[in-house]
């Protein structure tokens, strides 16, 4: 591979938009990237910051105006979790001038900044307990702790003083074993119930459920990307017998019902509880 097409293959790999510094680190010199630039492997998208034709547009906003993605803008390629879409492109910057059509994160950072076009992923979390309602932001806080990202003392750490106290009480609610956004979502709906919770319950006989209420009652989950087949319904009719068969009823809901009808699977829950009371 020649000079030339190396340089746009790590312009490529950086998001289709990238900054002369961060392709320097890469092993690149001014003087060739210059090169690729007068032969049109790369294109000159302003002073400094080299791209391709097809780049993707919100790395290329961001960096067009010395920005970073941050926050749930930041969620999919830091590989945290989110209930929903940002509603618009999210920016963290250090000086004022940006679009009036982005969301704008201004706290300095306090991760290491790395090549590409988005914040460390304490920034990301940071910003999204700043900014997102408490359920969003902890769901997007706990995948990062889950994963070892960061940690729930280093995020306290950063949240210092009476004006941070809604935050940390986010940040003290973290689970350590939820496998995915909807169970913290359901898991976060029984507790404010004041019900007692435990999430990723290892069952004999049963092997590992979703949430178990209250020591009696199993809650089983199926997200947006779960699709039956013959295999699996066969298996959860069994898994339900079974706990049943040993006195522990299951609940099943999908996305739709924890998201968008919360009370009425609250009010499923507490009403196959106090039968069994």
């Amino acid at each position: 591979m020649e000079d030339h097409e190396r340089l746009a293959a790590d312009v490529v790999r950086l998001g289709g938009t990238a900054r002369y510094a961060d392709l320097m680190r890469a092993g690149h010199s001014r003087l060739r990237i210059q090169a690729a630039v007068r032969s049109g492997a790369v294109q000159l998208v302003r002073r400094g910051l080299a791209g391709v034709a097809d780049g993707a547009p919100e790395i290329r906003t961001a960096l067009k105006v010395n920005g970073l993605i941050t926050c749930i803008s930041a969620a999919k390629e830091l590989r945290l979790w989110t209930i929903k879409d940002a509603e618009c492109l999210h920016l963290w910057s250090d000086h004022g001038g940006l679009p009036k059509s982005v969301a704008t994160h201004r706290s300095a950072l306090v991760g290491d900044r790395l090549p590409g076009a988005y914040v460390p992923v304490v920034d990301a979390v940071l910003h999204a307990l700043r900014c997102r309602p408490p359920l969003e932001a902890l769901v997007l806080a706990e995948s990062a702790v889950r994963r070892g990202a960061v940690s729930q003392a280093e995020l306290v750490r950063h949240l210092p003083g009476p004006r941070n106290g809604a935050r940390r009480a986010v940040v003290h609610r973290i689970g350590k074993d939820a496998d995915s956004p909807l169970e913290v979502i359901a898991r976060e709906l029984f507790r404010a119930a004041g019900l007692r919770v435990e999430t990723q319950v290892e069952i004999r006989g049963l092997g590992r459920v979703d949430l178990l209420i209250e020591g009696r009652l199993i809650v089983e989950l199926d997200g947006m990307d779960f699709h039956w087949t013959r295999d699996a319904f066969r298996k959860d009719r069994r898994r339900n017998n079974e706990g049943v068969l040993s006195g522990l009823p299951t609940l099943r809901y999908v996305y739709e019902d924890v998201v968008f009808r919360p009370q009425a699977v609250l009010a499923q829950v507490v009403s196959v509880l106090r039968r069994g009371a």
